[in-house]
């Protein structure tokens, strides 16, 4: 005879560790933070790692995304809006490493430890990359040929 009560036991001690686990390695993870960032009051050149760390991130987020996009755009089939694409995915990648090119030189220069103050983080200059993904998409999303549906693809009527 099955023994169904140990097979009960053994899931709900598996579900409470779990979620004891979880709880302990998001205490541990916040209390690392605190850890952290108290240390960046002591250690200075902790503080320079973290904000170019910062500096770095737009670049780090937007580029490689515009990279795979710019692979894709390469095998649309409409020509004008491939070369319209190739050129704002262009322009968009300058932009981003003129601008952090020119916040490095600011912060090697003349550090300031406020983010806002850097160019890579101009509201309107985000927006405008956010806003050049969905566009793009958009424009070559209504270029392309309609897909087939799945009832056209298995011969369905």
């Amino acid at each position: 005879m099955v023994d169904h009560n140990g097979k009960y036991l053994r899931l709900f001690g598996t579900i409470f560790f779990t979620v004891i686990g979880f709880l302990l390695a998001i205490v541990l993870l916040l209390l690392g933070f605190r850890f952290l960032f108290g240390l960046l009051n002591y250690v200075p050149w902790l503080l320079y790692i973290y904000m170019l760390c910062f500096l770095f991130l737009p670049a780090a987020l937007f580029v490689p995304a515009y990279l795979v996009y710019f692979k894709r755009t390469l095998t649309h089939p409409n020509k004008p809006v491939r070369w319209f694409s190739l050129a704002v995915f262009s322009i968009a990648i300058a932009a981003l490493l003129f601008f952090l090119t020119k916040d490095l030189f600011r912060f090697f220069n003349h550090p300031d430890f406020e983010i806002w103050n850097y160019s890579s983080y101009d509201k309107i200059f985000l927006v405008v990359n956010v806003a050049c993904f969905f566009i793009i998409g958009v424009i070559q999303a209504l270029t392309t040929e309609k897909e087939k549906d799945w009832h056209e693809r298995s011969g369905i009527k």
